[in-house]
């Protein structure tokens, strides 16, 4: 199933100047997270990765059940690949983020401001005009000038990674919104179809209908025995009766499965929204505050591609008539057609807005109203 890629696209104005390598980025994500233990960095997104990749091959048609389809599967892997929310542009930007996060951690600002401050302090203890002072007074001198180069390099890097950290987060909460609205607009195609029952209907009537053009062959080759059709007539009204079952389940299993999908979004870019905030740059963050929040934001990212749970129920296809592969074939139809309607809604929900009319969507942060107000709309009877 192929999706428009609106979601995790390529990030745009990253800083390149700092922009690690993929050498560099496997290096890092392969080190230790502590010296003397086992934990590596890539560890955090292990779990996750190995879905993204599975995802991937699901919609390459590389995973094969073993025997019949799987419906779990393919009704599971069809959904998460839809919600774009196991994606490779995600996985990207969570490992910059811990590359970035890393550097900005070891950043110390404090040993060369400490040692700039006691040499100045003894330095103004010296008297330039007595040779062994002038001696020590140069030394120092060239010392805290060299500290002092290391802090202005070092506060550039500070405002560069905070920059570039800020970015991805923002990059990451703003694509969070998307899925968040994605899957509210998957929830109400879902009811829709579950009120309106539509594709059941048809899904019997073709079965119906397959069986009649089969009585009007048979018909072709002799009559038929009333007991035959008392059979035929049984039969379809069970399938009828299976249909239904089969397709309330899975429009069922559909719902809990993105109903868990939007509130783990919905939580954690609430989360992130809230840590964003203090990000605000007129607040003046001292280096240890940043830190401290940079580490935060880390662990609610890590906990959000680390602890969903998005469990899916299916029947199992079970038929007491001999068609069993018709009633598959249906069931299979039901998933193709309702993925088929998803992907419709999730087109024209992107394209009928454009411009400012996305501003909500494109920006989860605006606080302005989204739509005129009811004076500024027309209202005129003769609409």
């Amino acid at each position: 199933m192929t999706t428009a890629k609106n979601i995790f696209g390529l990030r745009f104005g990253s800083n390149e100047v700092i922009s690690p390598s993929r050498e560099d980025l496997n290096a890092f994500l392969g080190s230790l997270k502590k010296e003397r233990g086992t934990e590596r960095h890539e560890d955090d997104l292990a779990a996750y990765r190995e879905l993204v990749n599975r995802v991937n091959s699901y919609e390459q048609g590389q995973l094969h059940s073993v025997g019949r389809e799987d419906y779990r599967e393919k009704l599971f892997f069809s959904a998460l690949a839809h919600s774009c929310f196991f994606d490779q542009g995600l996985t990207l930007a969570m490992e910059q983020y811990k590359y970035y996060q890393h550097a900005f951690a070891q950043l110390d600002l404090r040993k060369p401001m400490s040692f700039v401050r006691s040499a100045e302090a003894e330095m103004s203890g010296l008297n330039p005009n007595r040779k062994e002072d002038a001696a020590k007074l140069a030394r120092l001198q060239g010392m805290v000038d060299e500290r002092k180069k290391s802090l202005e390099t070092l506060k550039k890097n500070r405002v560069s990674l905070s920059a570039e950290l800020a970015a991805i987060v923002r990059y990451i909460r703003e694509n969070l919104a998307k899925i968040e609205k994605l899957s509210e607009a998957a929830l109400g195609v879902l009811v829709d179809v579950q009120i309106s029952s539509s594709e059941e209907k048809r899904l019997i009537e073709d079965v119906k209908q397959h069986f009649k053009e089969q009585l009007k062959d048979a018909l072709r080759h002799g009559p038929l025995s009333k007991e035959h059709l008392e059979q035929v007539k049984k039969d379809v009204e069970t399938l009828e009766k299976e249909i239904t079952n089969l397709a309330h389940e899975d429009v069922s299993s559909l719902t809990r499965l993105y109903k868990a999908i939007h509130d783990h979004i919905a939580k954690y870019a609430a989360e992130l929204g809230g840590l964003i905030a203090k990000l605000d740059p007129q607040k003046e963050l001292s280096v240890d505050d940043e830190k401290q929040l940079f580490s935060q934001i880390e662990e609610s990212l890590i906990a959000l591609v680390r602890d969903h749970q998005f469990p899916v129920k299916t029947a199992a296809l079970h038929t007491e008539t001999p068609y069993e592969d018709i009633l598959a074939d249906k069931r299979k139809e039901l998933l193709e057609r309702l993925f088929d309607l998803l992907q419709k809604d999730r087109r024209i929900r992107h394209e009928r807005r454009s411009g400012k009319e996305r501003r909500t969507l494109d920006d989860p942060d605006y606080k302005d109203a989204e739509r005129r107000s009811g004076r500024d709309r027309r209202a005129d009877n003769r609409r």
